[in-house]
């Protein structure tokens, strides 16, 4: 299986920088409903699935990981492990979320981890695109602590599709479906205290 896995490593990549287009689409149309449709599509086709969207992000997320370092063997450098910890500690949260049916604090917390995944993401991305001559000029300094270099992409898919990429992607479509269910709770106790 694990030989298999290895020798379909590109259908594999590629798999995963459709899955990560198609979810950066799905959170650009959310964003828009969000700010200029008053959450009519999120209401109409979201609402009733996001708890388990938000888990399958979640849970796919660090399977991912997993598979790639665990399964694959890739080293995850510094900036790399600091995704992580805003994913990992996502699926704690998650996890206590649903043992203590919380849905109000929860997405807060989503957000707060999210945006700094996301700040991490942009910077390595940005980082891995820089021409190397730049790089030894320590014009952006990286987190390198000896296991693996944060310019090496482990993956690229159409030029621009990279971990980093597919990081900065689930943690803005897990932002925007934490707005939105914090704008549906806000209106649903507006209405209900109205």
């Amino acid at each position: 299986m694990i030989n298999w896995l290895l020798f379909n490593i590109h259908y594999i990549n590629l798999f995963y920088a459709l899955i990560g287009l198609a979810i950066l689409a799905l959170s650009t149309a959310l964003a828009v409903d969000y700010f200029y449709n008053k959450q009519k599509f999120y209401r109409k086709f979201v609402a009733q699935y996001v708890w388990y969207l938000i888990t399958m992000t979640i849970f796919g997320g660090v399977a991912t990981t997993l598979l790639y370092s665990e399964v694959f063997s890739f080293v995850p450098c510094s900036l790399c492990w600091l995704q992580r910890v805003a994913l990992y500690s996502q699926l704690l949260l998650l996890l206590t979320a649903i043992k203590l049916k919380d849905r109000v604090y929860f997405p807060r917390y989503g957000i707060t981890l999210s945006a700094f995944g996301l700040l991490v993401a942009l910077y390595q991305y940005l980082y891995q695109a820089l021409p190397t001559t730049l790089l030894d000029s320590g014009l952006l300094p990286c987190l390198a602590d000896g296991s693996a270099d944060c310019a090496k992409t482990v993956m690229e898919v159409f030029g621009f599709v990279t971990f980093p990429f597919l990081s900065g992607v689930l943690f803005i479509f897990l932002i925007t479906l934490y707005l939105h269910v914090i704008r549906s709770k806000k209106s649903l106790t507006t209405t209900i205290d109205s």
